[in-house]
Parts: C-alpha cells; structure tokens; sequence
C-alpha cells in the first residue's frame, strides 16, 4: 500500500511540528501511517526513542505492530535492527516499544533528547496516560502523534482539537476523501471504498453521529448524555470583532472556590457575549477590583454572582459600591421548571434552548466551546434532570467549566426582579 495524500500529510506534520493530532474515519489507513511513523523516526534518529500504546496491549500488538512487522520485513536490509514482538532495537540508546496503556508507570524512566510517542486509537486512551506521555515530552527534541476516530465529545483526544488546539497541529481525515472515492473505483487496495460508505449513509443515516464519527472524521455533535449539541454552538460562533448589538447588558461571574480553578466575568448585550474575562490565584476582592472595572465601562443592567463558596463576599463588596449585583445560588430549586432538579439544571436547560434555537451569539473562544461540548447531565431518583457536578467534570475533562458557567449565569435574568431606576443613582 502506497502513502496517499492524507497520508504523507500527517508524516509531514510529524517531521516539522511538535504535536501532531489526526481525527479520521474508518478505513482510511490510520494505522498504516502511524506503523510509517514510528519506522521512520527510529530511522532517521540517532540516538533515538519511539513509544506507542493504544488502549489495550491487544490492540498494541496486533494493530499497530503488526503493521510495523509487515513493513519491516519488506525493508529488513535498509531498516535493520532486532525486530522482537513489540519492541524494535538498532542500539542500547536506540529503539521503539509497545506499551500498553493500563498504567502510567509504564511511561517512566525514558530519556532521550529524540523521542516520538504515537498514541493510537487515541480516543480511548485516559487521561493518566496523557499526563504520562506529558512528561516524557520534556525532551529536547519530542514529537506526540495522536491517531483516532473522534467518537467522544470529551477527553484529551477531544481536548487537542479544542481547547488545545494552539498547541496542536490538527489533521482531519474524511472517507469523502479517499482517492478510491475520487476516481470512482478501487485505486488503493486496503482503503474504503464508495460502496462501505453508501451502505453506512443507508444503515447510519448521513445526518447521524455514527456516520459523523465513522465516516467524515467528525466529533459527534452531541454525546448521549451532552447538554447541547456541538452542531449548535458551532452555529453560535461569530468570527473576529462582530457588532456588539443592542438589548440589555447583563454579566455573569463565576468565583473560583480553589487554586486551581479561576473567576470568570462574562459579559453579554442581548443574545450577544461580548467579552469573557478569567482571573487566576487572586483574591476575593482583587476579583471584585477586576469586576469593578468592567462595571464602570458598560454600565450592565444586572450583575449574576454564584454565591455558593467565597462567590457571596464579591457579591456583598460589589453591591456596597451600588453594583445591580444579585446572589445566584444554583443548588437552589428552580425558578419555573420543575422537571429540573435545581436552579443549575434550570439554567443549562434554557441555555441549550438558545444555543437550539439559535438565539446566541458566543465569540470562538476555544476554551469556552470545549466546556460547552462537554457539558453532561443525568436524572436524580425522583426523574428530575441533574447538571453532572463541577469537580466529576474536572476529573473527567481536566477542568472546571468556569466560563460555561459564567455563560450560564449571564443567562440567568428575569426582567421584573430589578427595577430599571433602582441603580440610577450608580450611573448618574
């Protein structure tokens, strides 16, 4: 099997970038190319080291290797070296291995200035394992190739083609593309052909996720327990600076309960975000300094703070310098639908709402969107629907999702509760 085009990209972006991540459907040789990958690397690089893993130690051995071996045997002269099961070696300080990914202490100890971790099936790999490969890309000179199907709408695999895409060179792969599908007839032996795709567009329909994931190399846009669609905020996205637009000016301020976590203050006009602001290992009343200082150049309507944790402090200084500034506790009940199990879940509902009914505008704030995409909700024992909590979202995602709740709460403004004159005085 020859190298096609999608092919020698992603070699190419290996070659010249750092991390490399490559979302593609089935049948398009994601395999094969990472099998050229880690031959090449150990090739051209001396000393050198190239570890792979997928999620189980079967699939590291009879997918990836296997495929090492094969192309291996066809240039045993020019490559060399002791070719074992899952491990490769041309010198004591030159060689690739097969990992498998049941624990991160399989990523230590391995020093090299020249080293490439090639991560296929990506999207099944967890998170210690990415914290692990992390390390051993402190390197002087480390490539990361991360290789999948994107079939989840959360985890690192997810996270490189979002929030981290700054430090990603993202590569996707459609079957559409196929140069099988182009010419209309089996070119390359091995690729999928028009005919597996027809039948998917049959069985799976082409709107659905399965054909998304499987066939165009696309995130699902909505998992099956996700709050909002990933089709919907992308619709919601504007590009660049876009006409602030009219109606009333409402900020929302999400207040970091850890070190970790951070303060977001977002603000919107109408269904507009016009800007999001995160504050990191400050205190409370530096927050409201931050605060403050947007308050005074666009004089909102309404200031929405969750109180719960340090959150009621800023909400208390904010209202001693006349900011409209309310509590929002979102463990409270719901305001109007029942069927939500708290004022929280009420909020995420009516915020998927607008995001369906397009009826928002957000800026492409990687961060944000991810948060968004990732939203997950269940249903308490009495069938009410229940927001999956912030801390069980960092330990899935690696983050809290402090500006998706700041978007929420900007969100949370009922007209009738603050009087147009009450905070006259403030502006005047």
């Amino acid at each position: 099997m020859r190298l096609w085009e999608k092919q020698r990209d992603v070699l190419e972006a290996v070659r010249r970038e750092r991390r490399v991540a490559v979302k593609s459907g089935n049948g398009l040789g994601k395999g094969f190319t990472a099998a050229v990958a880690v031959l090449w690397y150990l090739h051209c690089h001396d000393p050198g080291i190239v570890l792979s893993t997928a999620p189980t130690f079967r699939q590291v051995r009879h997918v990836l290797w296997r495929q090492i071996h094969r192309l291996h045997r066809g240039a045993a002269d020019t490559l060399g070296g002791r070719l074992l099961d899952t491990r490769w070696e041309l010198a004591e300080d030159r060689y690739a291995l097969g990992l498998s990914a049941d624990g991160a202490d399989q990523f230590q100890g391995f020093h090299c200035e020249n080293v490439l971790v090639v991560v296929d099936e990506a999207e099944g790999v967890e998170e210690e394992i990415y914290e692990a490969v992390d390390a051993v890309m402190t390197s002087g000179n480390p490539r990361l190739l991360l290789i999948g199907n994107p079939t989840r709408t959360d985890g690192p695999f997810h996270r490189a083609f979002h929030e981290e895409r700054g430090i990603y060179r993202t590569i996707t792969i459609s079957a559409l593309e196929s140069p099988n599908l182009r010419v209309g007839e089996v070119e390359t032996p091995g690729l999928v052909t028009a005919e597996w795709v027809e039948e998917r567009r049959v069985a799976w329909g082409e709107n659905s996720d399965r054909f998304r994931s499987r066939v165009l190399g696309e995130f699902p846009s909505k998992g099956e327990d996700n709050m909002i669609e990933m089709a919907d905020i992308e619709a919601a996205v504007y590009e660049g600076v876009e006409d602030s637009g009219n109606g009333r000016v409402v900020i929302g301020v999400d207040v970091a309960r850890f070190g970790s976590d951070r303060s977001v203050a977002l603000m919107r006009r109408g269904e507009r975000v016009v800007w999001i602001r995160a504050f990191s290992r400050i205190d409370t009343m530096a927050t409201a300094g931050q605060v403050m200082v947007a308050v005074r150049e666009h004089r909102p309507d309404l200031v929405n703070v969750d109180v719960i944790g340090v959150g009621a402090g800023l909400a208390d200084r904010l209202r001693e310098q006349g900011v409209p500034a309310r509590d929002v506790n979102v463990a409270e009940k719901p305001r109007r639908d029942t069927t939500c199990a708290n004022l929280r879940a009420e909020g995420y509902r009516t915020l998927a709402r607008r995001f369906r009914d397009r009826r928002i505008r957000i800026p492409r704030d990687a961060e944000l969107i991810a948060e968004l995409a990732t939203l997950r909700y269940e249903y308490d024992s009495r069938g009410r629907l229940l927001m999956e909590g912030k801390d069980k979202m960092k330990k899935r995602n690696g983050r809290s999702p402090d500006k998706a709740d700041a978007l929420m709460l900007a969100f949370l403004d009922d007209r009738g509760e603050w009087a147009e004159s009450e905070f006259a005085e403030f502006w005047a």
